[in-house]
């Protein structure tokens, strides 16, 4: 048996936790951010499909700052109820954790929508030639990933059964793989176009790359630190 899956029927075998309120109250504000997220994420999918209007890039990177202003009030006031003891010391670090990295993801699409705008006014607009229809194809197929990993996340903050925690938890980690696996070959297309290419879209796409990658690895992290939490608690 290897060490995961051990770990893992330890937790089952002794599992008996229960959220407190204000940890409970904790994962519903978290769920808030996560929910801002999957809006953001759908705003950005309409982006990618308009690349070559300035007025709609620029109008949908306006909402996904709204919502990135969001988040950061929601981080700020449960950063706030976490270190005014409204927790359990064990989980007071995991959750500070998760906190950031939920936000993370919000700031990781502000950035996507502002790198969209400033590509546009570079005057390098998508769908001029085949490589950039590719392109869109290829992050679409990785926000799609992304929306279906932040669902998984929401599901796992809103519920106390371990078993399910765990299997959406692996759900994530190959949805996170797929992921992976589309940005390898997207850098590889990237390297083989690059002496055709302007370094500015070099460096769009392959900002762009990263930041859909870093997304699907922030859910993973924290789906991670859900159960690092509940190893807490069982302390």
């Amino acid at each position: 048996m290897e060490k995961t899956d051990l770990i893992e029927e330890i937790l089952l075998k002794n599992f008996r936790y229960t959220l407190v309120v204000g940890e409970k109250n904790i994962f519903r504000k978290l769920s808030q951010i996560v929910v801002l997220a999957t809006e953001a994420n759908s705003i950005l999918k309409g982006m990618l499909s308009d690349c070559k209007n300035g007025e709609f890039l620029d109008s949908g990177m306006q909402e996904i700052r709204i919502l990135e202003n969001k988040s950061d009030e929601i981080a700020f006031e449960v950063n706030e109820d976490i270190t005014t003891g409204a927790v359990s010391p064990n989980a007071m670090e995991h959750l500070l954790e998760c906190v950031r990295v939920a936000d993370d993801i919000v700031d990781a699409y502000y950035y996507q929508s502002r790198e969209l705008c400033r590509m546009h006014q570079a005057r390098f607009p998508y769908a001029e030639e085949v490589q950039d229809v590719e392109w869109i194809s290829v992050f679409e197929s990785l926000l799609e990933l992304a929306d279906k990993a932040l669902c998984k996340v929401m599901e796992i903050l809103s519920i106390a059964d371990l078993n399910k925690i765990l299997q959406l938890r692996r759900e994530i980690e190959t949805l996170e793989r797929k992921g992976d696996d589309i940005k390898d070959k997207g850098f590889d297309t990237l390297y083989r176009e690059a002496p055709n290419m302007h370094f500015l879209q070099f460096y769009h796409y392959s900002e762009l790359l990263h930041k859909f990658d870093d997304i699907l690895d922030c859910c993973e992290d924290l789906s991670d630190l859900v159960l690092s939490i509940i190893t807490s608690i069982l302390k």
